[in-house]
């Protein structure tokens, strides 16, 4: 049996910490990061964001036309619009001229 002072030394584990260091154990792909993190690249962030949590995201060009897409929904002044059972409300804002995504 070895004394206490040379067993950490005889008896180390020999691999490293993944990224410390060592080019043997560090890894160069996504594969690390579970796919329950990873973004859905085919959402829109602006909807994500709001169905997360309550607030206000101005629209632009490229979110109206996701939702027409997505929700089936066509946006007209004056008219406030649900997005499907998100609970989100699409409308018009006369002061920034601009549509708007609320919850």
């Amino acid at each position: 049996m070895d004394t206490f002072s040379k067993f950490f030394t005889n008896h180390r584990h020999r691999r490293a910490i993944p990224g410390s260091g060592d080019s043997r154990y560090t890894r160069k792909h996504q594969n690390i990061v579970p796919d329950y993190v990873k973004k859905d690249p085919t959402k829109n962030p602006k909807i994500e964001l709001i169905r997360n949590k309550h607030g206000r995201q101005v629209c632009d060009n490229n979110t109206l036309d996701y939702i027409r897409k997505e929700y089936n929904v066509i946006p007209f002044k004056g008219e406030v619009k649900k997005l499907g059972s998100t609970g989100i409300k699409l409308y018009f804002d006369d002061k920034l001229k601009k549509f708007v995504i609320e919850r």
